[in-house]
């Protein structure tokens, strides 16, 4: 299984299913011998609360005196297959009940072994700080991509919730650097910080960035404010939902149609364009690479493709859009470009 991808829901193993099936016969057998005592000792004219009576404290092995005398072979013949047959039913169900707990006990052990195991050899992956409504979204996204990740939340119910989803999840504090060591921060490539708090996120970033000076971080942040100091933090990327909010609902004023077109077609956008033989391309600048220290204008003849570059992404998070052909690239810088297919 790819790490951090859903997975359905395992079936309940071989033997549950037979200490769950132990259980119910268990129960009918005890039943099948109260019901066919008591229709027995009717059968031989007593009354039916003298018959109930007799026949609880015979399979209980109560052992009080009886309330009519068993005095004829067929009445100690009912008797004792009473007993018989209750004390063995007893057993079965006893039996399969501790069958039943036993197994489920072990079966929960095995899961969180698995589930350990899985963390341990997870490699390449997200760190997800945070599992509420923005960690859910990015958790859906980053299958959809098909991109490991591992979820990191203090709270069990929610971190539970992960796991009902099939992500792989566990219980601790990001802002603890054995936490994140649990996490394997040293094999991550990007670590998320999505908790409402924002001093929280600050303290997330700041331990992150102290174990890992190369990891790339993306911060939430509630308030415009708080940018600076994430970035002081460390943080490479600051994502302000109050703000991208905002400007999607002034796009959707301003340009209803255009907002409408790239909201229901954001998702395939990159396969339609694709089909009409345009590509969304992003080129990272490799250190002392064949790229370093390029100029736009280098780097696009050396692109066999005709190619529109739209932006640079910089090491630190920052973005120069539609940037002159005389800019000279950097290291760890991503240039964003739409490919447009051979020239005719």
């Amino acid at each position: 299984m790819r790490e951090g991808r859903p997975v359905a829901q395992p079936p309940k193993s071989l033997f549950l299913q037979k200490s769950m099936f132990g259980l119910y016969v268990g129960a009918l057998m005890f039943l099948s011998v109260i019901i066919a005592g008591i229709t027995a000792y009717r059968m031989e004219g007593w009354h039916l609360s003298d018959a109930i009576y007799m026949v609880v404290i015979t399979v209980f092995s109560v052992g009080y005196e009886e309330v009519e005398p068993v005095s004829t072979p067929t009445l100690r013949l009912i008797t004792i297959l009473i007993i018989i047959a209750g004390d063995a039913s007893k057993v079965y169900f006893v039996g399969s009940l501790v069958q039943f707990i036993t197994e489920g006990e072990i079966g929960k052990a095995m899961e969180e072994h698995r589930k350990s195991r899985d963390i341990e050899i997870i490699n390449d992956h997200a760190i997800i700080c945070g599992y509420g409504r923005i960690g859910q979204t990015l958790a859906r996204e980053l299958v959809a991509k098909k991109f490991p990740f591992l979820i990191v939340d203090n709270n069990a119910e929610r971190v539970a919730l992960a796991h009902s989803h099939g992500y792989q999840a566990l219980v601790g504090d990001a802002g603890d650097e054995a936490t994140l060591m649990e996490a394997h921060i040293e094999r991550a490539v990007v670590l998320a910080t999505v908790l409402p708090n924002d001093m929280v996120n600050v303290f997330i970033t700041l331990t992150a960035r102290n174990m890992r000076p190369d990891l790339r971080i993306i911060a939430r942040a509630e308030d415009p404010a708080t940018e600076k100091k994430l970035r002081q933090a460390g943080a490479n990327e600051i994502i302000l939902p109050a703000f991208v909010g905002g400007m999607q609902i002034a796009n959707s004023i301003t340009h209803p149609s255009l907002d409408s077109i790239l909201k229901d077609t954001g998702r395939h956008l990159r396969n339609d364009l694709k089909e009409i033989g345009v590509d969304i391309v992003e080129h990272l600048v490799v250190p002392n690479g064949v790229d370093d220290r390029k100029t736009i204008q280098q780097l696009l003849r050396g692109i066999e493709t005709r190619t529109l570059v739209l932006a640079v992404k910089k090491a630190d998070g920052s973005l120069i859009q539609q940037p002159p052909t005389t800019y000279r690239l950097e290291a760890n810088d991503v240039v964003m470009m739409l490919s447009l297919g051979p020239a005719v």
